[in-house]
């Protein structure tokens, strides 16, 4: 069984926007990817039941690979 994701953009000022749910880990992965290349903000794999943060990846803006996964 998959556990499930959940992805906030990190704006600014330190509020999380919630961007979506996704089943698998690997598919976290790919989707964190997809979102970076949308925005200039941090993004972040989170597993809510745990309050783990999984991956955390910058926007476009960064410069250079600046990304971390777990």
């Amino acid at each position: 069984m998959d556990r499930h994701y959940d992805m906030f953009e990190v704006l600014p000022d330190g509020i999380l926007i919630w961007r979506d749910s996704v089943a698998g880990h690997d598919n976290a992965i790919n989707k964190l990817r997809e979102y970076a290349t949308m925005t200039d903000n941090e993004v972040r794999v989170m597993h809510l039941e745990t309050n783990a943060i999984i991956a955390t990846m910058y926007g476009r803006s960064t410069v250079g690979p600046s990304w971390g996964v777990d």
